[in-house]
């Protein structure tokens, strides 16, 4: 799974900003002022980046010397200029050093912002020498596309993913740039999504308009911008009274997932709430307007596949809890101990080892352990039917002194809730696993009644609902966001596969596919139960044109605010 650095700020504080408070408008008003000898007063950790103001010929002066930026932030916590939109652009200079191309964004946290959606994070690239940023202040969006609140900013800083590599840049001054003037020569570049803002006279007529380019997709073959309507939000009721009225058998013990009676167990659980998102019916949601350039971006060639990947274990209420070490996602996975059975199986446990590497005859111990040096994402999902609560762990390994992981994540089944926006789970998309998986006793029922788990190679720096998480550093609008749902065309003939085929696909044309992490193209996730027939020549017979990107009723990148 591949995974992205967090881009955060901690405390920051006023940098000393030039120009006042939100008086009359001069100018230029500076927000942070390396060659008047301004310094910001605190960074995003406590010692990871070191500032310093340095002669720097290129810039002209003073400037801003940051080392070891990388996973890092810097910028203000209470900016004296808080109404951004009586500007019309802010500018700075960065000198870089290095060799390579370096990716950072421009956050600001204002009035409106009460998650990671609702707020602006603004990528941008800086080459080797000096460059010239500039924004747009009327372009800016927020994460999740709407109009940000810039009449009140709250916080600013300026941040780089922890993958990237840069041990030094320069910064010049940070300037906001009054709005009147002229507009954009045609020759001028606004970051990809953004638009211009144009200021003047026309005759004797004032002039202040916004003129943002359509994204491809935005606007369809008659060349009218359109907009699409919300459908409601529906799931299947008959799928509900079934689960509910199915007495779940006692669950005293330990039970393996590839059994009868962890099949009687889940057939009798209901993970999330009717109206979840993975439990929502899609047969009514609009298509995307930009639904065949995504598909394309996937593979419109590359056929359907599934990996027998994600094993789980069904514990007691009462199982006994054992702390679990994490080592990477600390600061984005929930607390223990937790309810870790000693024979937690992984990733592939059994029949994914039996199909694919049956030399290797692995055991579940040696498999724990790690001791044939496969690596991987190494999923654990534990499953407590009775309180409804669901553990995953996202590179699980047992040492001589106990469990450790990557990353915890804790999802309640009894509730819509989902993960804090901006945190990822055992899954990159920050979604649960267990609850998208393909099971036996689906199979053999005859239909699979959620969302299902699948992988995308090339995913976009983006999310939607029910995601929390991106894991790429893409802007390209043709490429699939973490959560994205896509669906089997209705018109799609199954007759001609098996039963077992015809269950994961009837449930693709009504429930559909959530992008849930970067892997294999096309590829769904399907529980490693020897008892599932191979079906891999099978799906392969589907290809990525036979399905379609539709649109959630609160996606508010296509639908808007």
């Amino acid at each position: 799974m591949m995974r992205r650095g967090t881009i955060w700020a901690v405390g920051l504080l006023v940098c000393g900003l030039a120009g006042g408070a939100d008086g009359p408008l001069r100018a230029e008003t500076v927000l942070l002022a390396p060659s008047r000898g301004q310094l910001p007063q605190d960074i995003g950790s406590d010692d990871r980046s070191k500032l310093a103001l340095v002669e720097h010929p290129q810039l002209g002066s003073k400037a801003l010397r940051v080392t070891g930026l990388p996973g890092d932030s810097f910028g203000s916590g209470a900016p004296a200029v808080r109404d951004w939109t009586r500007f019309g652009s802010l500018r700075f200079t960065v000198f870089h050093p290095g060799q390579k191309p370096l990716r950072l964004s421009l956050t600001i946290v204002h009035q409106g912002s009460v998650d990671y959606p609702t707020r602006v994070d603004a990528p941008f690239a800086v080459r080797p020498g000096l460059n010239r940023v500039e924004f747009h202040i009327a372009g800016l969006r927020n994460v999740n596309g709407t109009v940000p609140q810039l009449n009140q900013v709250r916080r600013w800083y300026i941040a780089c993913a922890e993958d990237q590599q840069a041990e030094v840049l320069f910064f010049g001054d940070f300037v906001l740039t009054p709005g009147q003037g002229s507009a954009p020569s045609a020759t001028a570049a606004a970051p990809a999504g953004q638009g211009y803002r144009i200021t003047g006279r026309v005759g004797q007529f004032p002039v202040d308009l916004v003129v943002r380019p359509l994204a491809e997709g935005e606007r369809p073959t008659d060349g009218k911008p359109r907009r699409l309507k919300r459908v409601p939000v529906r799931y299947d009721p008959a799928r509900v009274e079934r689960i509910r009225r199915t007495k779940m058998p006692p669950v005293r013990r330990v039970v393996m997932f590839h059994t009868p009676e962890a099949d009687r167990i889940v057939s009798a659980l209901e993970v999330f709430p009717p109206d979840h998102p993975i439990n929502q019916t899609v047969e009514h949601w609009p298509v995307h307007p930009n639904s065949q350039a995504i598909i394309r971006s996937i593979g419109s060639d590359k056929p359907l596949r599934y990996n027998p990947d994600m094993a789980y274990v069904i514990v007691p209420p009462n199982q006994p809890r054992v702390p679990v070490r994490i080592t990477l996602y600390a600061d984005e996975s929930d607390p223990g101990p937790f309810p870790v059975p000693e024979n937690v199986p992984l990733e592939g446990w059994p029949q994914g080892f039996r199909q694919f590497h049956p030399e290797l005859r692995m055991t579940l111990d040696a498999l724990q352990r790690d001791t044939h040096n496969l690596g991987g994402d190494r999923h654990a999902l534990v499953l407590d039917p009775v309180n409804r609560m669901l553990y995953e762990f996202y590179q699980m390994k047992r040492t001589d002194r106990g469990w450790q992981a990557s990353s915890a994540a804790v999802f309640d089944l009894k509730t819509n809730r989902l993960r804090p926006q901006g945190w990822t789970s055992a899954d990159a998309a920050g979604l649960p696993i267990f609850p998208l998986v393909v099971r036996y006793d689906e199979l053999k029922r005859g239909m699979v009644e959620h969302a299902m788990r699948v992988t995308v190679r090339r995913t976009r720096r983006a999310y939607v609902a029910p995601a929390t998480h991106f894991a790429s550093r893409l802007d390209d609008p043709n490429l699939p966001r973490m959560g994205e749902r896509l669906r089997l065309k209705r018109d799609f003939d199954i007759s001609g596969f098996s039963p077992e085929v015809q269950a994961i696909l009837k449930g693709l044309k009504k429930y559909g596919m959530i992008v849930a992490d970067n892997g294999l193209d096309w590829a769904i996730s399907v529980a490693p139960d020897p008892r599932i027939p191979d079906m891999h020549a099978q799906l392969r017979r589907i290809p990525g044109s036979a399905f379609e990107v539709v649109v959630a009723p609160w996606d508010a990148e296509v639908l808007g605010p």
